[in-house]
């Protein structure tokens, strides 16, 4: 990885010490990952990037580790020495932090950071190298602007590169500016705004319909395997399945919840950090540890309401409450029947055809 970013430097000194391009101001802004480990793994490394031009030129840049006001005002008072408004340098707004900021660590998880930087104008990119200088890093995306022509471009990669992964760099390609991207690499999907738009609306319908459909077959087994159970073997087997049934709505039910409170891509995009009271209120009730706890009481209040039912019966009855508390989990089991019945079953909305249209 060294070597490859090595030669460039050098072929970047030959270019453009041969050419007369003009300078301009980079303005980096890149966006780490929001996953577990995604973060730079070594707090020393810094970040090296490489911008190549259609023609062929190129301009390598390090970015350090940390984030130091000190140091980045006086970069950018040196940056005011040598360029001129041309180049997009706007020296009114630099000034020295007048009391001590905190140094804060680059390329954390879910952390957006802007550097800025004087180089030769290269024009439109046709891509970029970025590596780190050490460890893992997930790179989610990165734009480039360039202040002399105001253009803009941008790269998503959302994979780790560096020590460990499958490359060391990622050579990744320009995307337009207002498009939406899902997936990475070379399985990534580039979708316009609209199309975007509409393939949501159209998950959107296709969510909510299976929803519906689960909530009532969840419904239709329950209802339909405590008629079956009281045939069988008269209340003592229906109620156990019956409860069990209506605890594994419940959680289907939970579960819903937390698939409706993951953010929307807008959201994410912002990277909006306090959702509302709402969302808080789902993500806490779709939560793991809602489920459990839940789970957990409605198990115990089956087990207590079977020892209270043949207490009342005189401790005597026809089926013994280890086979009752199994019946349980069957009525219980009955979303995962559900799930199983409904998702074998296509989408109605979300075909190839439909997003051609849009």
């Amino acid at each position: 990885m060294m070597r490859a970013f090595e030669w460039l430097s050098k072929a970047v000194t030959h270019k453009n010490a041969n050419s007369a391009t003009k300078n301009t101001v980079y303005t980096l802004r890149l966006c780490t990952g929001f996953g577990r480990g995604a973060g730079l793994t070594d707090p020393l490394a810094g970040v090296l990037v490489c911008l190549i031009g259609q023609d062929g030129s190129s301009c390598l840049h390090r970015i350090p580790p940390l984030n130091d006001p000190e140091t980045t005002a006086a970069e950018l008072e040196e940056i005011c020495k040598v360029a001129d408004k041309e180049d997009g340098a706007n020296c009114t707004a630099v000034r020295r932090p007048s009391k001590p900021v905190a140094i804060k660590q680059r390329f954390q998880s879910g952390s957006i950071d802007e550097i800025s930087f004087l180089g030769p104008e290269l024009g439109p990119l046709n891509s970029i190298m970025v590596a780190p200088e050490g460890g893992s890093w997930q790179l989610d995306e990165i734009s480039v602007a360039s202040a002399r022509t105001g253009h803009m471009d941008r790269f998503i990669c959302r994979e780790a590169v560096g020590e460990g992964n499958a490359s060391n760099a990622g050579f990744l390609a320009p995307v337009p500016v207002d498009s939406v991207v899902y997936g990475s690499g070379e399985s990534a999907v580039v979708l316009s705004k609209e199309q975007a738009a509409a393939l949501h609306r159209m998950g959107m319908l296709d969510y909510s319909e299976l929803k519906s459909r689960l909530n009532i077959a969840t419904s239709a087994l329950v209802v339909i395997g405590t008629g079956v159970a009281y045939t069988v073997g008269d209340w003592e087997v229906a109620l156990p399945f019956a409860m069990g049934g209506m605890g594994g709505l419940f959680y289907q039910w939970s579960l819903q919840q937390g698939v409706d409170a993951i953010p929307a891509p807008a959201d994410i995009t912002k990277r909006i950090l306090l959702p509302s009271a709402g969302a808080r209120v789902k993500r806490i009730v779709g939560s793991t540890t809602f489920r459990f706890f839940a789970v957990t009481v409605a198990a115990l209040g089956l087990v207590g309401a079977l020892e209270y039912a043949s207490g009342q019966q005189g401790g005597g009855t026809n089926i013994d409450e280890a086979r009752q508390v199994l019946i349980g989990i069957m009525g219980f089991l009955m979303y995962k029947l559900a799930l199983v019945g409904v998702s074998a079953a296509p989408p109605t909305h979300t075909k190839e055809p439909a997003l051609e249209d849009a």
